[in-house]
């Protein structure tokens, strides 16, 4: 019998988070969570985010536990990968590093704001369909 569920390795779920552009950042204010889509890159040093100062970027400062999610699917199978860790403003010389990363944003509003979020946890499954 075929194995539909599969738990992917740190390293495979870091390729499947390199593949993706675009995925979900999950904070919590006042024991109220809150999920933004974010277009991210998934870097050595951790997922980076562009962002503007706003409420997202507040409930960072405030608690920066976060978690990050990205998946995809197919007509055959599906996959997810979940970070769980710190998210922080980048400052100094990593900001001046990360404006010439391939990191851009589908809003048109300017999004001058860099954040980091360091893994603590990063877990993946994959999905394959029941036929």
């Amino acid at each position: 019998m075929p194995e539909y569920t599969m738990h992917l390795e740190t390293d495979e779920a870091w390729a499947h988070l390199r593949s993706k552009s675009f995925g979900r950042l999950a904070v919590s204010i006042e024991g109220q969570p809150e999920i933004y889509p974010v277009n991210f890159l998934a870097t050595p040093a951790g997922i980076v985010i562009r962002t503007e100062e706003g409420t997202k970027l507040h409930r960072i400062d405030t608690n920066p536990r976060v978690a990050f999610e990205v998946d995809d699917s197919t007509s055959e199978r599906a996959w997810s990968v979940v970070v769980k860790g710190t998210a922080e403003r980048m400052d100094g010389t990593a900001v001046a590093a990360a404006r010439h990363f391939p990191l851009w944003t589908w809003a048109p509003e300017p999004k001058d704001v860099f954040v980091r979020i360091r893994p603590t946890e990063v877990t993946g499954r994959l999905f394959n369909r029941k036929h």
